[in-house]
């Protein structure tokens, strides 16, 4: 199953509606905030490959500004097209911005096959194919693989970013899993099974990670 690119607009419905029925068309998963939380919570609990402003209004100038100073997640300012287009070409013109983006994000994005954590006075390789989930402890983040955990004093929303998306998802608020790692999914306890250890689904990310795993 191939992924959809996720895509938040910002702006009312009435001034999010035509971009959104677009998108969907475009084969992008479209979602729609109008209010700064709504928008906050999506990019922290699950961050948006591009975040597409369609109006900037109640508020939503200063977050548009947070995220450009956080450069984390790819911005595609529409609105200012959006005042001198309309039409047919307003749509081909949506469509091709989208996918320029897409296309930049794609060739920034360096699928790293290992990295490298520090242990005592010497970095040691890890292959990322070898770690099973990682899940926040403290200060930390406890890095597993097979046995052994290595503790790395990043968030998991900054890990993320340097996971490649196909493998690695976000099922709670403390965990990320590796899904060529997962064992089973009990959808009716909200658990997931790697090995001999049991994880948590939490409900805000259950429909993100069943987006993410092929169902036959």
């Amino acid at each position: 199953m191939v992924r959809k690119p996720s895509i938040l607009l910002l702006g009312s419905e009435s001034a999010t509606r035509t971009a959104s029925l677009q998108l969907d068309e475009f084969g992008c998963d479209v979602r729609v905030a109008s209010k700064v939380s709504e928008a906050a919570g999506l990019c922290l609990f699950a961050p948006p490959d591009l975040v597409v402003t369609c109006e900037i209004k109640n508020g939503m100038s200063e977050f548009v500004e947070q995220l450009k100073a956080q450069d984390k997640i790819l911005l595609l300012e529409w609105e200012a097209v959006l005042a001198g287009a309309s039409g047919e070409g307003e749509s081909e013109n949506l469509e091709v911005a989208v996918e320029t983006a897409l296309q930049e994000i794609e060739q920034t994005r360096i699928r790293a096959k290992h990295f490298f954590t520090k242990v005592g006075n010497k970095l040691r390789r890890i292959h990322l194919s070898d770690v099973r989930f990682i899940e926040v402890e403290g200060k930390y983040s406890a890095i597993h693989v097979g046995e052994r955990k290595y503790n790395v004093k990043a968030s998991l929303k900054d890990l993320l970013l340097k996971l490649p998306t196909e493998d690695f998802v976000r099922v709670s608020r403390n965990y990320v899993i590796n899904i060529d790692r997962v064992t089973h999914i009990d959808t009716f306890q909200f658990v997931i099974k790697i090995d001999n250890d049991e994880i948590p689904i939490s409900r805000t990310y259950k429909d993100e990670l069943m987006k993410r795993i092929q169902l036959l």
